[in-house]
């Protein structure tokens, strides 16, 4: 199951301070929980002695409006896909509709990777992948 956040969602993508990596407005953003299941073992033993449930994880995108020129070299810099593979952290903050300010706070994050369109008849856009092993919601 998919969710999909919004349109003009804040991001902020944090290390040490918040925002420190990053802190912009994307144009669109999804994210989805993800379940795996793996392979339980006996000690100093390579045979799989049952199946089950493992780390539940949340997989999701990032999209923004590419911009050309010196301003997107920037941006592709900023990228923390491009970076040092380290955990962060990120909230995503919208107004939920009816004025009430939702934030989705992620952490232990990674970005794998992105990936920039390039149409020939429309906007280009950064999509970033990105994967965290916690989420905890707050509307107020």
């Amino acid at each position: 199951m998919s969710v999909y956040v919004g349109k003009n969602v804040s991001v902020l993508i944090t290390y040490s301070v918040e925002g420190d990596q990053g802190a912009y407005i994307a144009q669109e953003v999804t994210f989805e929980p993800k379940q795996e299941y793996e392979g339980v073992d006996a000690l100093n033993s390579d045979t799989i002695q049952a199946w089950a449930r493992g780390l539940k994880t949340y997989e999701g995108t990032i999209k923004e409006a590419y911009k050309v020129g010196a301003d997107g070299q920037k941006q592709i810099e900023r990228n923390p896909a491009l970076k040092e593979p380290i955990a962060l952290t990120m909230k995503l903050v919208w107004d939920g509709g009816t004025g009430a300010k939702i934030t989705v706070t992620l952490t232990d994050v990674v970005f794998p990777e992105i990936s920039i369109s390039s149409p020939k008849n429309g906007v280009s856009y950064i999509t970033s992948r990105f994967r965290a092993r916690t989420a905890s919601v707050a509307i107020a």
